[in-house]
């Protein structure tokens, strides 16, 4: 998560020539919160899940699908693009794939969590 993190605050603002991933307005306002909570050196657990939170969540209804719209695929795409111009074996992906199994899970848990009283604080 650190990287994907990392990756997006890097490339924020790089230019139509630089790879930059497919934010939206609302990320990229979260994204620079969290930038400026960074450099004042201020923890921001919140922004930080929000942002985290818009990359793994379903997208709305009213927004199709693509591969080339989902931040996470993105992500994946260019840390797993080789020097050659072709991406790492399959088989290389499997652990990487867990970690992000595992990190969905854990920021669903976190959002439920958070909003648990929305819903008479029932979390199943």
């Amino acid at each position: 998560m650190v990287d994907l993190l990392a990756f997006t605050l890097r490339t924020l603002d790089n230019s139509e020539e630089e790879y930059r991933l497919p934010l939206d307005d609302t990320q990229v306002g979260l994204a620079r919160i969290l930038l400026e909570a960074l450099v004042q050196k201020e923890k921001d657990i919140e922004t930080m899940h929000k942002l985290l939170y818009t990359f793994l969540a379903p997208p709305p209804d009213d927004q199709p699908f693509t591969k080339w719209n989902d931040i996470l695929l993105c992500f994946l795409a260019v840390i797993n693009l080789r020097e050659d111009g072709t991406f790492a074996p399959a088989g290389d992906l499997t652990a990487e794939l867990s970690r992000w199994e595992y990190n969905m899970r854990g920021t669903g848990l976190y959002e439920a969590v958070t909003h648990a009283e929305e819903f008479g604080n029932v979390v199943t």
